[in-house]
């Protein structure tokens, strides 16, 4: 069994020499087992083992028996044991989790905290093979994805598994054979827990039913289902990056166009990369939150939107999916006096140049625009905004009742119409930089300028505007 542990350790990379491993340690066969295998392996290994204990204080003397048999155990071996005593009971009512979970949280959360203590690498506990076969059942009861088929995981992040291919009946001989001891936990035969409900009705019951140990086919399951996920995973990875319009802190953009075209097996994995990408977890995100998601994608109206858990949102623009958190983000409205001529810095990224040009002809007028006219350089007929003299050109974003005639247009708009005309999404509209007198626009910056200040060939003056963004 050393051999076979010994096996897996070196197939999935989970050990490598010299490292400082925290072990994982509640008394119980699978634990005993583990620290011993781990033992017997540091010498060669030059291995560096910390075993940590939590009592979880939940069942009276019967805790405190495992607390001094563990103790005992480590020091048979010559390890320094660290023990934790943790009110799992409160821990739960006070983050109103369940039991099973707050016990899961106080584990983690020690291990790790000895590991970064003692410079240590690794954390290993000692899940088995029945383990696995449990909590893959599980999770089918709760309605998993090919993800959750996986199982436990031989190594993520610095948490290892070495005793994975093991299955308990081999844990039990082991400690029986090599002269050890084990306690057993009473809690284990409860009925109260999820777990020991699959541990001690549902296997044996279905075993009973099919007349098979369901416990290989459903590791043989997760095995094959490991292999076809990471194949989706890495397709679902470049179909990200390629949709990925924009990243910040906590939002994600994603190309409408390229999720649209996506197989749904993609689309759910790219959602679900975009969710933590922009908030740090997928914890909570479940089979109908995706699907809403992909209804939102294929069928959801502009401006559409849905709630995700932690706060989180999902927005459907004109041409792209927004994940972010929920709220309005502030309006922050800003008004500068246009400086003609000169420079009006908005910010320290962007700024507005003006600069009044008087020509000799009509003709050297309409040349010079042709050859340095482009999306960020506009001219307008100065004759036509001196008609307005009276009046202050500003550089502002929107306000209510703008209005706008676009060049060649028969009529004025409002602003608002023009933005949905013209697919503008809403959550950039807030942003555009606006050359205006008073509510009436005379340019929006890198869109169309006013068809009421348009050069013809009778001018021979213009004000030429440039927008400079340096992001």
């Amino acid at each position: 069994m050393l051999n076979q542990v010994l096996d897996t350790i070196n197939k999935n990379d989970l050990i490598s020499y010299g490292d400082g491993i925290v072990v994982g340690i509640s008394g119980g066969y699978d634990s005993v087992c583990l620290l011993h295998i781990l033992y017997c392996l540091s010498k060669d290994l030059n291995l560096k083992l910390f075993p940590v204990h939590i009592n979880h204080m939940l069942r009276g003397l019967e805790a405190a028996r495992d607390e001094d048999f563990v103790n005992e155990f480590c020091q048979s071996l010559g390890l320094s044991l660290h023990i934790k005593r943790v009110d799992i009971a409160q821990k739960a009512k006070n983050e109103k989790i369940s039991i099973e979970e707050a016990g899961r949280n106080a584990r983690y959360e020690e291990f790790n905290r000895v590991a970064a203590e003692n410079s240590a690498n690794k954390i290993a506990v000692a899940h088995s093979k029945n383990d696995q076969a449990e909590t893959i059942l599980m999770r089918i009861f709760r309605g998993t994805g090919l993800e959750g088929l996986k199982g436990i995981e031989y190594k993520r992040d610095n948490i290892i598994r070495p005793l994975l291919d093991i299955d308990r009946k081999q844990i039990e001989n082991y400690v029986n054979n090599n002269g050890l001891k084990a306690v057993t936990d009473s809690s284990n035969l409860h009925t109260d827990y999820f777990r020991n409900r699959i541990r001690l009705n549902v296997i044996p019951e279905i075993n009973n039913a099919a007349k098979i140990d369901i416990t290989e086919n459903l590791l043989r399951l997760s095995k094959i289902v490991v292999t076809d996920e990471d194949f989706l995973r890495y397709n679902a990875e470049i179909a990200y990056e390629k949709s990925c319009i924009k990243k910040d802190i906590n939002s994600v953009e994603l190309n409408l166009s390229e999720l649209i075209e996506m197989h749904p097996a993609i689309l759910g994995r790219v959602i679900r990369i975009a969710i933590l990408n922009s908030f740090g977890s997928i914890e909570g995100i479940g089979f109908n939150h995706v699907d809403k998601l992909m209804q939102l994608v294929r069928d959801g109206q502009t401006g559409s939107r849905i709630d995700i858990p932690h706060g989180m949102m999902a927005v459907k623009t004109y041409s792209s999916i927004i994940i972010k958190k929920q709220g309005e983000e502030q309006k922050e409205r800003f008004e500068y006096k246009l400086e003609v001529p000169g420079k009006t810095v908005l910010n320290d990224k962007e700024a507005v140049v003006a600069q009044i040009i008087n020509f000799d002809s009509n003709e050297n007028c309409r040349q010079y625009i042709n050859e340095n006219k482009g999306v960020y350089t506009k001219f307008f007929d100065l004759k036509k905004l001196e008609l307005e003299a009276n009046l202050e050109i500003v550089v502002r974003n929107r306000r209510d009742g703008d209005i706008f005639k676009p060049l060649n247009s028969n009529g004025t708009k409002k602003l608002k119409e023009y933005f949905i005309d013209n697919k503008i999404d809403r959550e950039q509209r807030d942003k555009f930089p606006l050359i205006a007198i008073n509510k009436e626009i005379i340019w929006i910056i890198g869109n169309k300028t006013s068809d009421k200040y348009k050069v013809t060939d009778n001018t021979k003056s213009v004000l030429m505007i440039f927008y400079e963004n340096k992001r």
